[in-house]
């Protein structure tokens, strides 16, 4: 089948793709369109250069102390970091391409944080691009392109559909990073079972683990009382919340049930909760709802929805784990429709 690819924003989880992409090779489909937010044009643009096994290859290698000299200070400008050593890298290994000679038509989305206004990149120096769609507010520095200021492309559209529609393919397979957090699901829990299983045949670990996903994705959902109701754009607190009768809170792995303070009492913020976490969900809160309005009005037949709880936005060095987390993610969703 003739594939229209769509890779969404998250950071190192989008280390995922790759698993999907190559997921979705092994099976004998084309790749005929990608766009990309993000990591996902990242991830996207290497696959449209044909170079993604090279740069796998080199993430995969990265310990943390690695990713950590690759951060560039940003002295005097709006950022934590310049990434300047990351995207050299990046160019080097593409060849430093441009977007109109790539085998496959790709398109990376930015933001014009002035104009307030997504943009397209489907021309031009490839990694200035990708540059251009990974400027996270405050970690990454913005770039000034054309005499605009752009800035991450996840601000307007994480998941960026709209682009592929104008090439023709028999389905269009979306790839979310914003899967709600699971605490029962991470990278290096997963791996640590799939070496568990080594004794195991290749179609009985397969299943095994599917099932696991297919449990852990089940599990995003709110529990107790910031359980999600039946629409989705309800807000979290319950008709149960405010039950003089039941000022209990539900049972959780934790323990057995225990009396709730009264809910106007302000209490302690975590004590690892830091300035960069805040941004960090606050930026992921606002792309989740922004995908799932533009979701709608623009459906597609394949959407994987990789947790959030996979690694921090910023663990680059988790490459191997995540891209075989992302193969199990993409090998569930494909055979639920029989892809």
């Amino acid at each position: 089948m003739k594939i229209a690819l769509v890779l969404g924003s998250g950071g190192a989880r989008g280390y995922a793709h790759i698993g999907v992409i190559e997921e979705i090779k092994r099976r004998g489909h084309e790749i005929v369109v990608i766009s990309g937010t993000s990591m996902g044009s990242i991830i996207g643009g290497l696959e449209a250069a044909g170079k993604l096994d090279d740069f796998a290859d080199w993430a995969s290698g990265l310990t943390h102390l690695d990713v950590l000299r690759m951060y560039d200070p940003a002295f005097n400008q709006p950022g934590i970091i310049k990434a300047q050593k990351i995207f050299s890298t990046i160019d080097s290994i593409t060849g430093g391409a441009r977007i109109e000679d790539l085998s496959i038509p790709f398109t990376a989305v930015a933001t014009d944080i002035v104009n307030h206004r997504e943009v397209w990149f489907q021309r031009g120096h490839l990694t200035t691009a990708m540059r251009a769609s990974c400027a996270i507010p405050t970690f990454i520095s913005p770039v000034m392109v054309n005499g605009k200021i752009l800035a991450d492309g996840g601000l307007m559209n994480p998941v960026p559909i709209e682009p592929t529609s104008a090439i023709p393919s028999d389905l269009t397979i979306s790839v979310s990073l914003s899967g709600r957090p699971n605490s029962n699901y991470s990278a290096s829990a997963f791996m640590d079972e799939v070496e568990g299983e080594e004794g195991q045949t290749h179609e009985s670990r397969e299943f095994k683990l599917s099932e696991r996903l297919r449990s852990g994705v089940a599990g995003l959902m709110d529990v107790g009382v910031f359980k999600r109701g039946n629409k989705d754009n309800a807000g979290f607190l319950s008709d149960e919340l405010f039950n003089d009768s039941e000022k209990t809170n539900p049972k959780t792995q934790e323990g057995p049930p225990q009396k709730l303070e009264d809910w106007t009492q302000v209490g302690k913020l975590p004590a690892d909760l830091n300035t960069m976490s805040v941004v960090n969900m606050a930026l992921e809160t606002m792309q989740d709802m922004i995908e799932r309005y533009r979701a709608a009005a623009n459906p597609v037949n394949v959407k994987i929805e990789v947790p959030a709880a996979i690694c921090g936005t910023l663990d680059f060095h988790k490459a191997p784990e995540v891209i075989e987390a992302g193969r199990q993610l993409a090998i569930d969703a494909f055979d639920k429709v029989g892809l």
